[in-house]
């Protein structure tokens, strides 16, 4: 085990920790369509952009056409999910970006 983890790593491992809690959430309430989007990029076989990319499409789309429970608890976190997915994007693309330009 690595005892400093990166940025980037930290931002995965916390991405796969909401991903599951979504998921045992949605298996127990039986939720068959926001589990049937996030199936579609989760679990992530890998922790490259495209793999995220993946991931971070099917919770948009899962955003744009939810149908959650109905006190909102689920679709918050879909949010705060969504949003650690776009940022962990942006972070791999400024890396690339000064990787290729620095």
């Amino acid at each position: 085990m690595v005892p400093y983890l990166s940025e980037r790593e930290n931002a995965v491992e916390h991405i796969n920790a909401m991903c599951m809690h979504l998921f045992d959430l949605w298996c127990e309430s039986r939720s068959v369509v926001p589990l049937a989007h996030l199936l579609k990029g989760w679990p992530l076989t890998n922790s490259d952009p495209e793999a995220i990319r993946r991931l971070g499409n099917a919770l948009r789309d899962l955003r744009r056409h939810h149908v959650l429970d109905p006190n909102g608890a689920s679709f918050h976190e879909l949010c705060e999910l969504s949003d650690c997915v776009e940022d962990l994007l942006i972070l791999s693309s400024m890396a690339t970006w000064t990787m290729n330009n620095g």
